[in-house]
């Protein structure tokens, strides 16, 4: 019972937990608002996400009652570190994917990255659970794709440690959520009345919730949904620089090792991410709405476009926690010729459109944007006291 609780809280992680929470009010009014958004988006759909929104009130609920307060988010609660980093755009980044932040080779811009675990209650670092890394990119330019989104422009790249979800699309979520509300755990996957076998999404669910780590920075993480850059259609993914060694202990006993490994780490050096992406080709097995389907790399492999560099550094002050806390990511925080693409991703616009505000709230904390390094935004800061 316990582990196809934590799958479905697991689903909630790796689609909507790394951004802001679903949570326990109402959200048809703000469902009014779907047609300023500048999406084409059916009844049916638009149906599907209001039916999920609702489901996921009685979670959200669970939620605050198991983590008590600061309220947290949902799914993804457990920031394992918030870390400053750089992005940079590689020289060599072929024609077709020079737009937006990607527009100008050797370009360099401040980031933000958090890593997490994917459930929605904070439990010891120990437990089989998926992973997290959102990237959050400051400094760019261009015309925001979801200008309701308030603040400074941003560039968020938000990935897990598996390459495909155990939905296809948002029917399949909302079916599931419908069976996970009553308390019937896998009777969307498995059913002997009525007669039903999703053993596809079975099976990535379990691959979802299995994962054991060492240390946040040695996954490669995936984007599992679909975008588009410019023309190309694609997929994304972060894995450690070639040669990256990581030669510290993890104690596994101990509830936090992964924030105190990583912070061991980058202690005395620095860490170090490929940004990659992998084009869709259109002939061959990789739909755009169907986020069981893993885009095979013998296809299409995956290419850096760009590097993520960690410098050492000191990232657990209490300042900085709460900072992390009240950071949000959000695959719609985005500029320029940069789409979302697929049912999943239009439900995420919409789902953190309707609750953005919700967590800030219940923790009478300020929404904000970051646009540097500085934890106090809009005041300027000494950058190189944050690194060794």
């Amino acid at each position: 019972m316990l582990y196809h609780r934590h799958l479905f809280y697991a689903g909630l992680a790796l689609l909507f937990g790394a951004a802001e929470p679903l949570c326990a009010q109402p959200f048809t009014d703000t469902m009014t608002e779907v047609d300023t958004l500048g999406m084409t988006i059916s009844d049916a759909e638009k149906a599907a996400i209001v039916q999920a929104m609702q489901y996921g009130q009685q979670i959200s609920a669970a939620a605050e009652k198991i983590n008590g307060k600061p309220y947290r988010r949902d799914a993804h609660a457990k920031a394992t570190g918030c870390v400053r980093a750089t992005f940079t755009i590689n020289d060599d980044i072929p024609k077709q994917f020079q737009h937006t932040v990607f527009a100008e080779p050797g370009h360099q811009y401040p980031a933000w990255i958090r890593f997490s675990n994917g459930d929605m209650t904070v439990q010891a670092d120990n437990k089989p659970d998926a992973r997290g890394m959102a990237v959050k990119v400051m400094q760019v330019s261009g015309d925001k794709i979801a200008p309701e989104l308030a603040g400074p422009a941003t560039q968020d790249f938000v990935m897990a440690n598996t390459p495909a979800f155990f939905h296809r699309n948002v029917f399949d979520y909302v079916a599931d959520m419908k069976d996970l509300a009553q308390l019937k755990r896998t009777h969307w996957f498995i059913s002997l009345w009525p007669p039903r076998l999703h053993a596809k999404q079975f099976y990535r669910a379990i691959e979802a919730v299995s994962s054991k780590i060492d240390t946040p920075l040695a996954p490669q993480y995936y984007s599992m949904l679909p975008y588009a850059l410019g023309e190309t259609e694609l997929k994304f993914s972060s894995k450690p620089c070639p040669g990256a060694q990581f030669t510290e202990t993890a104690d596994h006993s101990q509830p936090d090792y992964l924030t105190t490994v990583m912070q061991a780490h980058l202690q005395k050096q620095s860490a170090c991410f490929q940004f990659m992406v992998q084009q869709r080709v259109a002939d061959k097995d990789m739909p755009l709405d169907d986020a069981t389907v893993i885009w095979e790399e013998s296809v299409s492999p995956f290419i850096a476009i760009a590097t993520i560099e960690i410098p050492a550094q000191t990232f657990t002050g209490d300042a900085q926690q709460t900072f992390c806390e009240n950071l949000s990511m959000n695959p719609w925080h985005g500029v320029g010729e940069w789409q979302p693409l697929g049912s999943l991703n239009r439900a995420r616009r919409l789902v953190y459109h309707a609750v953005s505000q919700y967590r800030h709230s219940q923790n009478r904390a300020p929404v904000f944007e970051p646009d540097s390094w500085c934890l106090e935004q809009g005041e300027a800061c000494n950058t190189s006291q944050f690194f060794h």
